[in-house]
């Protein structure tokens, strides 16, 4: 499984080369020009993210086409909505009118693990989201967010290309053993937890603010790079 990680700006040097490919958060780039300017000189794959976990609505077809084209991105996440299967169909329906389908990432959403499914089923093959939360709350606890998600990801056709938005938990990787539809994940948790001078082999404790939101508050240590490292090394072990 290839691995993103998600870092604020001042960590984008030393974070990201340990990243498999891009993960890009479009409303950072609308404010912040020297992550956006980072994005935009890389030479990796590059994933533009609609930011919806970290400011609650995502962002609009025309925005992220402003922002693909500024950072020369290679695939966009449609706009989606949390547990509204309709409403996240139809902008996936738009985005893909704008950027093709083969370039754009329909995210898993319903409020029932039958409208997730189904909403899987209507994108048809090509790349899908499955996030942390779904058919879930904000509020649950992460180990229940992995079973969730995992009951999800498990019963989606395998002619998909499925990424992970999101980290739950070590645990939830075993589920996907053996399924190499299941190809990515981008994640924040590790440099969090080393911010945090945590350990990622300690179950997480909630998930109901955004990871990205958390770490931009916090100071970076000669101590917390090390453990930030560290849960990256750990986590790589377990990926399937």
């Amino acid at each position: 499984m290839k691995l993103a990680l998600e870092s604020r700006t001042d960590m984008l040097d030393m974070v990201q080369p340990f990243a498999d490919f891009d993960w890009i958060l479009g409303h950072k780039v609308l404010e912040d020009e020297e992550y956006a300017r980072h994005y935009a000189d890389s030479t990796k794959v590059k994933f533009v993210d609609n930011s919806v976990n970290e400011v609650g609505e995502p962002l609009l077809v025309e925005d992220l086409r402003k922002i693909f084209d500024l950072v020369g991105g290679s695939y966009v996440v449609s706009p989606d909505w949390v547990g509204d299967k309709v409403k996240t169909i139809v902008a996936f329906q738009e985005c893909s009118k704008e950027f093709g389908r083969p370039r754009t990432v329909g995210v898993v959403q319903g409020s029932s693990f039958e409208e997730a499914l189904g909403c899987a089923e209507l994108y048809g093959p090509g790349w899908i989201a499955v996030p942390y939360d779904v058919c879930s709350k904000k509020t649950d606890p992460p180990w229940l967010m992995a079973m969730r998600r995992a009951l999800v990801v498990c019963n989606i056709p395998p002619e998909r290309h499925i990424h992970l938005l999101g980290f739950t938990s070590l645990e939830e990787f075993y589920w996907y053993t053996g399924r190499p539809e299941v190809v990515s994940m981008d994640t924040g948790v590790p440099v969090l937890l080393g911010l945090q001078g945590k350990d990622i082999l300690e179950p997480l404790e909630t998930k109901e603010v955004a990871t990205y939101n958390q770490m931009e508050q916090m100071e970076l240590t000669q101590t917390g790079w090390t453990a930030i490292c560290r849960n990256i090394a750990l986590l790589r072990r377990y990926l399937p």
